[in-house]
């Protein structure tokens, strides 16, 4: 008999271990991590009210281009954007439950965007931004489930506080702060935060800063060849189909948006159409209403490039302008009225009314090396000429219709311009081998007619390492 009680004991031991372990476990990811100040205040926002009638649920570009009070102002509901960074539909399917805890909206709209699409997979960032903060403990441990399914990282995510843990005494201070008292803790931080930044309540911030993305553009946005096709994967149509459950067994009707993005994108990114047709497609196939943003037509609502500030999210005039179109498109969708005309019909159509450049670049031709040839060029031709020269080729992003002239110069150390090549069609500059190391190549890039255009340019110091950056680490979503 005593052999029992021993095991018993080692087994109660045991469980008591684990349960500690667990509970110190939560303790630190709740307490010990660092917080995102913005969705903190969305959150504790989010479920301290009930009155919120048209919800926004996405990522970060929700949070800074929705405008709710501008919103609310127009279609007579109290909007909300339900958000946090980095979101994707595992965290959208989260805050939606969490969103239906305390509020019953009539309408949500998911806003989504191609990068949505790329991977099941969730990032790291929203899941430490949002779990604190979900109340619900099948929830949590669903949405915990979820992320782990994909990926297989059962112990990261549970011990996610090892990389995205408190760095002092005072992050642990601004994360509990923030988990009970928001607002104060707010007034207090918004002194030593960013002042281009603001948060205006309802899980919108307003971004007032005079940077916009040009550079980032130039230097980051080229066009990538997969050979992929892009589509649904099918964990994304399942979590698709669920949230339109979620959605209709909590009595709110379920819109979903193609969230507008710089064009530069739409132009150069892989699958960054395709994936937005896939995922129309998929709607009308399952009776979701759902409608791109990127195919606006400009005179529902003009192009919003020149408001973007990095490579994803836009000042505030943006949001404006974007919110104000969304207003006008509700009012018509909900009145049963056409809205069609609006959007270009599909891709042919919308490449067709881009008639500009976005950006264009050099390349060094380099057999087997990542940006191998450019656009329109031939293998055989650029090959052959690789033989006795050093072979430089121009590209550009660009409408369908569009025809671009390049001219390719010599910067010299004064910051003078020596003509290499003058404006053509022609995309290859051939110089004798070792000519041109150390020297740097300014490309400029019109659309052929257009003399009048201010022409797009890139710099490129023949023999140097690229710098380009890196376009996912860039994105703040």
């Amino acid at each position: 008999m005593k052999f029992p009680r021993k095991l018993a004991a080692t087994a109660l031991g045991i469980a008591a271990f684990f349960l500690c372990l667990l509970l110190l476990v939560v303790l630190a990811n709740t307490y010990l991590i660092q917080s995102d100040t913005v969705a903190a205040l969305t959150m504790r926002e989010m479920q301290s009210r009930d009155d919120i009638e048209l919800a926004f649920v996405g990522s970060s570009i929700v949070r800074d281009h929705f405008n709710v009070q501008l919103i609310s102002e127009q279609t007579g509901m109290n909007a909300f954007n339900a958000t946090v960074p980095c979101a994707s539909l595992p965290a959208s399917i989260a805050i939606t439950k969490e969103l239906y805890r305390t509020n019953s909206p009539e309408w949500t709209v998911l806003v989504v965007e191609p990068y949505t699409f790329q991977t099941p997979r969730e990032d790291t960032e929203a899941e430490y931004k949002l779990m604190p903060f979900l109340t619900d403990w099948r929830n949590k441990l669903e949405y915990y489930l979820r992320l782990c399914d994909e990926d297989g990282y059962y112990i990261d995510r549970l011990f996610i506080f090892r990389e995205f843990g408190a760095k002092s005494f005072s992050d642990v201070a601004k994360t509990i702060g923030l988990r009970h008292w928001p607002k104060e803790t707010y007034a207090r931080l918004k002194k030593t935060m960013d002042p281009a930044v603001s948060y205006e309540g309802g899980g919108f911030l307003r971004y007032t800063t005079d940077e916009r993305a040009d550079k980032l553009v130039r230097e980051s946005v080229f066009r990538e060849y997969t050979g992929y096709y892009y589509e649904l994967f099918d964990k994304s149509k399942a979590e698709l189909l669920e949230y339109k459950a979620l959605c209709e067994a909590n009595g709110s009707k379920l819109l979903i948006l193609l969230s507008p993005n710089l064009t530069a994108h739409a132009l150069a990114e892989p699958g960054f159409l395709e994936y937005g047709e896939s995922l129309m497609r998929f709607c009308r196939d399952n009776g979701i209403p759902c409608y791109n943003f990127i195919y606006a037509k400009p005179e529902f609502m003009p192009r919003l490039d020149s408001y973007y500030f990095d490579l994803y999210h836009m000042v505030g005039e943006g949001a404006d302008i974007l919110s104000d179109a969304f207003c006008r498109f509700f009012a018509m969708f909900t009145a049963g009225e056409d809205v069609s005309g609006l959007f270009y019909e599909n891709t042919a159509a919308y490449l067709d009314s881009i008639d500009f450049i976005t950006n264009a670049w050099i390349t060094q031709y380099k057999p087997g090396s990542k940006w191998n040839l450019a656009w329109d060029q031939d293998e055989a031709t650029v090959t052959a000429a690789a033989q006795t020269h050093d072979v430089f080729m121009a590209d550009g992003n660009r409408g369908a219709q569009v025809t671009p002239e390049y001219r390719f110069v010599l910067l010299e150390e004064d910051g003078s311009e020596t003509l290499l090549q003058d404006y053509s069609t022609n995309t290859l500059y051939l110089c004798e081998p070792g000519a041109l190391d150390g020297r740097t190549i300014r490309l400029y890039a019109r659309p052929q007619g257009q003399t009048d255009a201010d022409p797009q340019w890139f710099e490129l110091t023949v023999g140097k390492e690229s710098t380009l950056i890196d376009r996912d680490k860039s994105r703040i979503m």
